[in-house]
């Protein structure tokens, strides 16, 4: 009868502490994701700035930006116990400390330079922090992921379409707008696939129709230099984005 006790309470133990350590997981998961979106859009704002210095309400989002990676970032220190995941962390907040020092001084192509540098280091932490907390994802789960790695990429083509036509390493810039583009397009055709409720069907198929547009007008970015009508195009597949992603999140 003893054996039975203890192996049902090794079972409990192991089963709580499983179930413990996949709460912490995802938390650390969503904050990775946060951070590789919130990376991308802070270097798109600066280098909107760069591009039109009148747009001064930018400032303070480029504020907001940073004082949510530091949030982020602490949630993360937080819930692991990970030491590469904490050394990686510290250097996040290296990078912060020089954003901030940029920040206080004038834009200039050169720090808009760095700016774009500090962006893929986020990117590169957030990515290497993700790996070492992985779990099953559920079928709500990965498309949830899917959404918000699309919110990421929305934000990371806006970056490199401007840095391509800002002359910041031009070539460098449209392949890797290229290839983020690519990524949206086999996103928006798995969520295509999936069977949502009529209004949510609607809508993603309005972010479609919208994308097919918003795609075009980057591929003729050599032409064309239209960053407000894309900005105001992005911020419509957003807020499709937000609500497809509240429905899975909803549906775990």
């Amino acid at each position: 009868m003893k054996r039975i006790l203890y192996i049902l309470v090794a079972i409990y133990l192991l089963t709580t502490g499983i179930y413990a350590s996949s709460r912490s997981d995802v938390k650390i998961i969503e904050a990775t994701e946060n951070i590789r979106y919130l990376g991308q859009k802070l270097s798109k704002d600066y280098l909107y700035l760069y591009s039109n210095p009148k747009r001064i309400e930018l400032k303070e989002e480029l504020n907001k930006d940073i004082e949510k990676l530091e949030l982020f970032i602490h949630d993360i220190a937080m819930s692991t116990t990970n030491i590469d995941s904490k050394n990686i962390l510290d250097f996040l907040t290296y990078n912060i400390e020089e954003i901030k020092e940029l920040l206080s001084k004038n834009i200039t192509k050169e720090r808009s330079i760095l700016i774009l540098d500090y962006s893929e280091s986020f990117l590169e932490g957030a990515n290497s922090i993700a790996s070492m907390h992985t779990y099953p994802f559920s079928k709500e789960e990965k498309m949830l992921m899917l959404m918000k790695e699309m919110d990421y990429l929305i934000e990371r083509v806006s970056k490199y379409y401007l840095a391509s036509k800002l002359n910041l390493d031009k070539s460098n810039n449209f392949d890797h707008m290229v290839k983020a583009i690519l990524r949206v397009d086999k996103i928006i055709k798995e969520v295509n696939m999936y069977r949502y409720p009529s209004k949510l069907k609607q809508e993603s198929r309005e972010m479609s129709t919208i994308w097919k547009t918003h795609r075009e007008f980057l591929y003729k970015s050599d032409k064309l230099f239209l960053p407000n009508l894309l900005d105001s195009s992005a911020k419509n597949l957003e807020n499709i984005i937000e609500d497809i992603a509240l429905y899975h999140k909803k549906n775990q």
